[in-house]
């Protein structure tokens, strides 16, 4: 087995230039290599002195190649990656490559299952080999034994960057906790884990720098210079990190003092990075371990190799870049703070997507060139004017990510238009168009500090790292981003109306006009010393000014509102009596003086020098001076209902349309949904909304949010407010690809073109009667759309095709659920929906939920034995007797199966009487029983009124005078069985229950549920859940058309459900074929949506 000592001897016996032998027989090759001519196409044009061959198992074959002294090693290994997969794909390729002179060296495999592979690679310097590196090599030998495929699959996930990634996240966090809890000094661990955490990220920054040569032009100068500190008495955080960080890094070099000119040729930084924090201030006598800091150094910054690169589509490289770092700092916030806030680590792939769609989106409504796609694609094809005309449209564009976390939007954002910047002729060095992108064009924000900060801490990298320098103190100081990413809530403060008519109206008549607030920022990021304090202040000034004008704007709003009403009421009638104000007036009047108040009280918090609340109207100024942001782009929060504060819920649904009008109407009526179950917004949606407010009329939004908002009831406002009242110009299923999240997630990405005032219909929030899916291809009435461009991301495929709004939609009624079906797929799901009656119109019984308990350790019991007038029960911990009358066997979801459920010990303690009134006392061992949940059964939100205390919620699923068809709320195909008349069981709220007519009904019903046909139908609208299930919620089941023939249709499936419950096995053919036949379909039609939605 391959020793650590081993691997970094093989590995610094490249500095010859030639791959060692050795290497050959560890990875399972044949030790004699054989040479190729460089005459060969393989290697024509290519820098290579020589290029040897060496056979493996199977199709497993290493190319060992001595690139020229100077070459560029990523360039060859790529090149020569690229035509080994075009001309030998039927090989499994293992590249080992040197360079004459031993300045690097390579490893690397590929991935070919698409027209391009994807690269694996460890690029590593012979002369200093690094643990991460050998380690790399050990982890290649220990599996080079099995399955050709399998090696090489293995080998590519070795080589890649996501086993570092995971390697490097386990020791941070580790190294993160330890130097916080180890710190001395008096703070909570809150405190200690966030010092420990700028500290942290601080020297990982340092070791960036540190591999490009500019500490002192010392590879090693971080661990030397810690070394030096411990030898001659240790107490690093103060004589070492405080002098580097505050005395050097943050101090131009004259002002320094004799400590800080000891470190040598260090960069003034400036920026931010290294000014001491609020936290640092409060905290100063906080100290780290010398221990602590050592082992951090050790496992941290010396172990790992950093690279500036960060992740493309075509290469993986096995170093840290600054990628892995937002990832694993952004992993390292609390993760019960991470749940609660929604914010989840999104992936690269996804982010290049949003980000490239939106850039493509933007362009295309600016209509500078034809083909905006292909003009990004390809920006070389363009002609000179075309170039100029792009370029000058990516520079003038204002981008945000209105929750930006660790800033993987941006960043990417940030790189992608200064490249394309550059390939479209921009004469300025790569290093000064990216500084100048991220100045003037890339605007962030987010709730979390530390975030804020990470945020900060990539974009410095971003705009710092590319730099062509090899002097220091040539590099220059970093931009002041505090101005371009603010801390603040995107949610909070009112709805904000950039650039509105009012607001320019206003700057206008102002007799002294501020400083271009555009201009002001500018210079102030690139201000340093008390110049950048004095430019603060002025920034101060503008923003409290901007604040306060806004406050005026709003109170004026208020009050123009409050004269109408107030006017409205003091109106005469037809019979020349006062109106007065009627209910919905009433309300609003009260909700006008409400906001009156807090606007006045924000204005007297102002003059008296409170706190500046976040604003974009005050905090981004300049943006809202010219209208808005051209692009809003990233991955919002995620967040249910239940665990937005009631508070904040209050506001909300104050000031978001899509939280006051959540619920799709017309669903929601024709289900008998409640109002609350129909309103159970998520908070993407409101991020939705927020990020058009701040968009400027024609701009762009690009979102990632969950899939569920295209299908749920409580999605109708934001489908309302996107695919209506504005321009929805793609939409993207990523719930099933390979690029997943760290969290079960199901995203979808949706771009939307914002409409001016003049050109958005207006949202009709009324209720609308249900409709009948028109048939797929008929045109909508309400207004003509462009054509939305649709795709499905899979794990093995991805499919894209186009559509009119009208066949993206369920039917005409507003807010309707979004069908992401590709042709074939959704005119059979039309044809079906076509073919009769939904269920809940249907006469066979609307769906109802099951019983709610409400405190399922009062009321759910395990039954261990049964006296015949007592029954003795355990729950909750405790075993007792109790009336065995009250008992009723129970069904989960969970034990709903096909045709009859599985049998369980358990029971619910049954508290009404035959007819479902609550009994009117408790029997007494019954009373005794429940005394202990009395005030948890009494506080329950679901009691009303005087009803008795130990009363059940939600039991019309208990009737059982008829049978009963029971599924489960959440699984793989709806799995309906039968509850024949009469039966005791009671049904759960973890499923649902429609009660029929009859037995042949109710045997119908459950073949028809249990067919393909109906399940793949039920699968194109139900939301997803985890493991590949679907929530078939009483709304939806409850949408499922019934054959227009019932008596025909009973009689093709009423046979199947009754074999079924007899115990009979029924195939999934026999069920697709008689349900065809019900519905008087095709059968190529119906294999349309079985084969998608199965697929």
């Amino acid at each position: 087995m391959l020793t650590r000592r081993l691997a970094t001897d093989l590995l610094t016996r490249f500095a010859d230039g030639q791959p060692p032998r050795d290497l050959l027989g560890l990875l399972g090759f044949a030790a004699d290599a054989l040479p190729i001519a460089p005459s060969l196409p393989l290697l024509e044009g290519l820098p290579i002195d020589t290029a040897r061959v060496a056979v493996g198992a199977g199709g497993r074959r290493a190319l060992l190649v001595t690139a020229t002294r100077h070459a560029a090693l990523r360039t060859v290994v790529a090149s020569l990656a690229q035509r080994l997969h075009r001309d030998a794909p039927h090989h499994l390729w293992l590249v080992i490559a040197g360079v004459a002179g031993g300045a690097s060296g390579a490893l690397a495999s590929w991935r070919g299952d698409g027209p391009r592979p994807r690269i694996s690679a460890l690029i590593f310097h012979p002369e200093r080999v690094l643990e991460s590196d050998a380690e790399t090599l050990m982890a290649l030998e220990a599996a080079a034994s099995g399955e050709e495929l399998a090696v090489h699959e293995r080998w590519c996930e070795i080589l890649g960057r996501e086993a570092l990634s995971h390697r490097f996240y386990r020791a941070l966090e580790h190294h993160v906790l330890t130097l916080g809890e180890g710190a001395r000094g008096s703070a909570s661990s809150e405190v200690r884990r966030e010092f420990a955490l700028l500290t942290t990220s601080r020297l990982v920054f340092l070791a960036f720098l540190q591999s490009r040569g500019w500490l002192d032009g010392d590879a090693d100068f971080l661990a030397r210079h810690l070394d030096r500190t411990m030898a001659s008495g240790g107490e690093a955080h103060r004589r070492f990190l405080d002098p580097l960080f505050f005395g050097t890094l943050n101090t131009r070099v004259s002002s320094r003092a004799a400590t800080a000119r000891a470190f040598g040729r260090v960069p003034f930084l400036n920026g931010g990075l290294f000014a001491r924090s609020p936290l640092e201030r409060r905290h100063r006598a906080l100290r780290f371990r010398d221990d602590d800091l050592g082992a951090l150094f050790d496992d941290i910054l010396t172990r790992y190799r950093f690279t500036v690169r960060e992740q493309q589509r075509e290469w993986s490289e096995s170093a840290v870049d600054p990628e892995i770092l937002g990832r694993a700092f952004e992993s390292l916030m609390a993760s019960r703070e991470r749940r609660d806030s929604g914010s989840y680590y999104t992936p690269h792939a996804l982010v290049a997507r949003v980000t490239d769609a939106a850039l493509a989106h933007a362009l295309e409504a600016a209509q500078v060139v034809p083909d905006a796609h292909e003009a990004l694609r390809a920006p070389s094809r363009l002609s000179d004017a075309e170039r100029d005309a792009v370029r000058r449209t990516l520079l003038s564009w204002r981008l945000l990510d209105p929750a930006c976390g660790s800033g993987a939007f941006l960043v990417h954002a940030l790189e992608r238009v200064a490249h394309l910047a550059s390939t479209l002729g921009d004469p300025r060095p790569a290093a000064e168009v990216r500084r100048a992108v991220l100045t003037q064009s890339i605007f962030g924000v987010d709730l979390n500090p530390m975030a804020v900060w990470l945020c900060e801490l990539r974009l410095w990298l971003s705009v710092v790292l590319d730099l062509d320098v090899s002097d220091p103190l040539e590099v220059p100081p970093l931009p002041n981003l505090d101005r371009n990413v603010r801390v603040g809530d995107a949610l909070d403060g009112g709805v904000v109306v950039l650039g509105d008519p009012q607001r320019q109206e206003a700057a206008r008549a102002h007799p002294h006009p501020a400083p271009n607030g555009a201009a002001l920022r500018e210079r102030y990021v690139r201000a340093t010393g008390r110049r950048k304090v004095t430019l603060a202040r002025v920034l101060d000034r503008e923003e409290r000014r901007a604040a306060r004008a806004e406050l005026e704007r709003q109170l004026e709003r208020a009050s123009v509102a409050r004269r109408a009403l107030v006017r409205a009421a003091r109106g005469r009638d037809l019979f020349g009596n006062r109106r007065g104000a009627v209910g919905d007036e009433r309300a609003a009047l009260a909700e006008l003086r409400t906001r009156t108040r807090g606007i006045r009280q924000a204005q007297r918090t102002l003059a008296r020098g409170g706190a500046l609340p976040f604003r974009f109207a005050s905090h981004f100024a300049d943006v809202a001076s010219r209208g808005g942001f051209d692009l809003v782009v990233g991955n919002p929060p995620w967040v249910r209902l239940h665990r937005i504060p009631p508070d904040r819920r209050d506001a909300f649904r104050r000031e978001f349309v899509v939280f006051r009008q959540a619920a799709w109407q017309a669903g929601a009526a024709a289900a008998g949904a409640g109002a609350g179950f129909a309103a159970q917004v998520d908070l993407a949606a409101l991020f939705a909304e927020r990020a058009l407010d701040v968009l400027r009329p024609g701009g762009t939004l690009a979102l990632l949010l969950p899939l569920k908002l295209w299908r749920s009831l409580a999605g109708g406002g934001v489908r309302r407010l996107l695919g209506t009242a504005h321009e929805l110009r793609l939409l993207e299923d990523w719930s099933e690809a390979p690029a997943a999240f760290d969290a079960a997630t199901y995203p979808s990405l949706v771009v939307v073109r914002r409409l001016a005032p003049a050109e958005a219909p207006a949202i009709a929030l009324a209720q609308a009667p249900a409709e009948t899916p028109a048939p797929f291809g008929a045109s909508s009435p309400a207004r003509a759309t462009p054509t939305v461009q649709l795709a499905v991301h899979r794990r093995d495929f991805a499919i894209q095709w186009s559509c009119s709004w009208r066949e993206l939609a369920y039917d005409a009624s507003p807010g309707a659920p979004w069908l992401v079906l590709p042709p074939p797929a959704r005119a059979a799901f039309a044809r079906l929906s076509a073919a009769g009656p939904s269920l809940a119109e249907s006469g066979l019984g609307r769906p109802a939920l099951g019983v709610k308990c409400g405190c399922n350790d009062a009321f759910l019991v395990d039954a261990l034995a049964n006296g015949g007038v007592q029954a003795v029960i355990r729950g909750a911990g405790r075993e007792a007797s109790i009336e065995a009358t009250l008992l009723r066997p129970i069904l989960r979801g969970e034990h709903a199966r096909a045709w009859t459920p599985t049998a369980s010990a358990e029971r619910i303690i049954w508290t009404h009487d035959e007819v479902g009134r609550p009994l009117a006392t408790l029997p007494p061992l019954a009373a005794r029983w429940f005394a202990r949940w009395r005030g948890d059964l009494s506080r329950r939100t679901d009691l009303r009124g005087t009803r008795a205390w130990w009363s059940l919620h939600r039991i019309d699923a208990a009737g059982n005078s008829r049978p009963r068809v029971v599924w489960a709320d959440m699984s793989r195909g709806p799995r309906a069985c039968i509850l024949p008349a009469h039966s005791p069981v009671i049904p759960l709220n973890t499923c649902y229950v429609a009660t029929c007519r009859d037995d042949t009904d109710a045997a119908a019903l459950a073949a028809l549920l249990n067919s393909p046909l109906a399940a793949a139908w039920l699968d194109a609208l139900a939301e997803p859940a985890r493991g590949g299930f679907r929530r078939y919620l009483g709304w939806t089941v409850a949408r499922l058309p019934i054959p227009a023939d019932w008596v025909r249709a009973r009689e093709l499936l009423a046979p199947l459900g009754m074999r079924g419950v007899a115990g009979a096995s029924i195939s999934s053919d026999e069920l697709l074929d008689a349900a065809v036949s019900a519905y008087r379909v095709r059968p190529a039609l119906a294999r349309a949506l079985v084969e998608w939605t199965w697929r």
